[in-house]
């Protein structure tokens, strides 16, 4: 019974449904009882773990525009993005459910080959499609990603406690540079334009470190790290503290003559997907060439946790500088597609 797929009847709808499902393949694992085709995914448990749910919603001209990205590349994005909530709780991904509204004039193609972005980027972590919806849209094209993992111990925003230290893991700003490019009616750098179109969540990366040091709290960088920061300190009821000059520059950003100016791009940007972590004085340290060499990534103490609230921004000698702008907002004036 494990991950079986139930047939469904005949129809246009579910003929692209079935045309979908294939396209972004995958294989269920044992957790899973019941799998795309009935009314609901059924996923068994162990008594120990906790089941981690998250969804992501990506709508044309707020999250993505046609024009910029192939639609593989979209699908893509939208389950990098839902599959990086899981990350940041510290959970291993078992499966997502995808739901699409499309205009009319946009045929099966369209929906397989968001599938094959969906399905590829979890495919890169063993989590299959489990199911999801397909409907009409009147205008723009929307994906929702639905993603279900389990862990032990979830991590949270709410564990920060005064005395931590901050990391954060990657390169920052790579992504916002290729949107801003964008908007300017540019090609980006290439570097840039991978790091927008093709993020990889951290899960393998999350699940290293948990083994192996303190992490007290944890969030994606999703919103950019200026408010997510802040999420983290209003949650845990503390201040952090982050040295600017030491936040981890993309290198299309680290060429860039004016530093000052990609500091705040880094920190202000969003769609990094990389993960903020908080961890217990000193349990990270050591670590970092041995996560590099795991991962080929780099691991990047940028500040401390104290007694206090908000985000305290410090230059390269501890002085406090303003800060950059807040972070992505919906509903900010201006807000909009990136």
């Amino acid at each position: 019974m494990h991950g079986r797929r139930v047939g469904l009847g005949p129809g246009a709808e579910f003929r692209r449904i079935e045309s979908l499902l294939a396209a972004a393949g995958g294989t269920a694992g044992p957790e899973v009882l019941v799998g795309p085709g009935d009314d609901a995914a059924v996923v068994a448990l162990g008594e120990a773990e906790r089941l981690v749910l998250s969804c992501d919603l990506s709508i044309e001209d707020v999250h993505f525009r046609r024009e910029w990205l192939s639609w593989e590349s979209i699908g893509w994005r939208a389950a990098a993005s839902a599959l990086s909530d899981l990350a940041a709780m510290g959970a291993r991904p078992i499966g997502a459910l995808l739901a699409l509204a499309l205009a009319p004039e946009l045929d099966a193609s369209v929906a397989d080959a968001i599938a094959r972005g969906v399905g590829g980027c979890l495919a890169r972590f063993d989590a299959p499609v489990l199911g999801g919806d397909l409907s009409r849209s009147p205008g723009p094209a929307i994906l929702d990603v639905i993603v279900a993992g389990a862990t032990r111990r979830p991590l949270t925003r709410s564990g920060a406690r005064a005395g931590d230290e901050i990391w954060v893991t990657g390169e920052l700003g790579g992504a916002a540079a290729a949107a801003a490019a964008f908007g300017a009616g540019l090609e980006p750098e290439p570097g840039a334009r991978h790091a927008f179109e093709r993020p990889v969540p951290r899960l393998p990366e999350i699940a290293w470190l948990i083994e192996r040091a303190g992490i007290t709290a944890a969030i994606d960088l999703s919103d950019g790290l200026s408010g997510d920061a802040g999420h983290v300190a209003r949650a845990s009821g503390v201040r952090l503290g982050i040295d600017l000059d030491a936040v981890p520059l993309h290198p299309v950003l680290d060429a860039w003559r004016d530093r000052a100016a990609a500091l705040r791009l880094a920190a202000s940007g969003g769609e990094d997907y990389e993960l903020l972590l908080v961890a217990e004085p000193g349990s990270v340290d050591g670590l970092g060439r041995a996560f590099a060499d795991e991962f080929d990534i780099s691991l990047t103490r940028i500040g401390d946790v104290t007694e206090g609230e908000g985000v305290e921004w410090r230059d390269a000698e501890g002085r406090p500088v303003p800060a950059p702008a807040g972070g992505w907002d919906h509903f900010s004036p201006g807000g909009g597609a990136p």
